[in-house]
């Protein structure tokens, strides 16, 4: 008697183990099994100084995509936004909305500080594009995200100084405060490969649905047998 339930146990969890392992893509894919590919991300801390530069490693790239010119090399924007606080302003006479289409929030100066793009329709129907000055704080304050409010990777790597994922890590290159200093959390190494994940994720899903198969007819006979 006392066997026959052991059995009609053991039968229950082989069946349930079983279609765990025929739902396996679900699975495999959570897991990342088989998946070749490697990141390791690490955070940089940058230092803003009251003379409106900043300390930032070689090779840091990106800091935050919300500010113009803090990025290496310039980009376009940054360059059109240097010329326009060098001129003090510039005055266009396109569609306004043309003009002040950007998607960054503020733009910084080196040895100037922060400002916010602002732009004024003149009498004559043009448009007088120029840089307002923003204080450090403000700016900082809205850019950059609490380390509470980030992504689980991100906010490891800051915490942690390393975070390796076999994905690319979602709000990396984005400026983050944490514990009153700012850090921006870059991928340092990584490895890719193309063809050999899906080859290897093919195999272990056809091979642990086989073997799920299997457990859930071997399971199914221990709890019939069981039940005699």
């Amino acid at each position: 008697m006392f066997e026959s339930g052991s059995d009609r146990q053991r039968g229950a969890v082989l069946v349930v183990v079983g279609f765990a392992l025929l739902l396996n893509p679900p699975v495999v894919g959570a897991l990342d099994l088989g998946d070749p590919d490697s990141y390791t991300y690490e955070p940089t801390e940058i230092t803003f100084h009251d003379n409106g530069t900043y300390d930032a490693p070689p090779g840091t790239g990106d800091i935050d995509s919300e500010v113009a010119c803090f990025d290496f090399p310039p980009r376009r924007s940054c360059v059109l936004e240097q010329a326009a606080y060098a001129n003090g302003g510039v005055v266009h006479d396109g569609p306004p909305s043309n003009f002040l289409r950007h998607d960054y929030q503020y733009v910084h100066v080196w040895e100037a500080g922060f400002f916010e793009p602002t732009a004024e329709e003149l009498a004559n129907g043009t448009v007088e594009y120029d840089l307002e000055p923003v204080a450090r704080d403000r700016a900082l304050d809205a850019v950059a995200d609490p380390s509470s409010e980030v992504s689980r990777g991100v906010r490891r790597a800051v915490e942690t100084g390393e975070f390796r994922t076999n994905d690319p890590l979602p709000g990396a290159d984005e400026l983050v405060v944490h514990d009153g200093s700012y850090y921006v959390v870059t991928a340092t190494s990584y490895r890719t490969t193309t063809g050999e994940r899906r080859d290897i994720v093919v195999f272990l899903q056809w091979a642990a649905g086989i073997g799920g198969a299997w457990l859930v007819l071997r399971g199914q006979r221990l709890r019939v047998t069981g039940g005699r």
